[in-house]
């Protein structure tokens, strides 16, 4: 099971030392693999929701309207990167496992709407993740 993330570049962002509590949505993501392919993916194919409260994040993700699973477990931030060390889920090739990636928070208008997008960046199983989500006003 993957799941697949992507690519937004913005000229304002803020620190990773800002917080990243709350509920986020999938923007869209590129894939790219060892051979060098690229695969993209959008919110119009996967719809993916991430929770982070404090240390602990969870993550749930469909694929073209089917539940394609979920993973959980710690979030930890440093100055520049943060890891989602995965404790709990339906991916057995996650599970026990510790992804960090180079992560940056940046607030724009969107349609006259102050929004907050969370861009990431690292590897996953040998894929380099490039992904854009945005944070769910509550």
């Amino acid at each position: 099971m993957k799941f697949l993330l992507p690519l937004f570049l913005f000229v304002s962002t803020q620190a990773i030392s800002e917080t990243y509590d709350g509920a986020w949505y999938f923007i869209k993501g590129e894939y790219t693999l060892k051979s060098g392919e690229i695969i993209k993916a959008d919110n119009q194919t996967v719809v993916a929701i991430k929770t982070v409260k404090g240390d602990k994040f969870a993550l749930t993700n469909m694929r073209e309207g089917v539940f394609n699973g979920y993973l959980a477990g710690e979030f930890q931030t440093n100055d520049e990167t943060y890891s989602e060390i995965i404790t709990a889920g339906t991916s057995d090739e996650h599970h026990g496992k510790t992804f960090t990636f180079k992560g940056w928070l940046e607030t724009t208008q969107v349609d006259g709407v102050q929004s907050v997008f969370w861009h990431h960046q690292g590897m996953v199983n040998g894929v380099l993740e490039t992904e854009v989500w945005r944070k769910i006003k509550p």
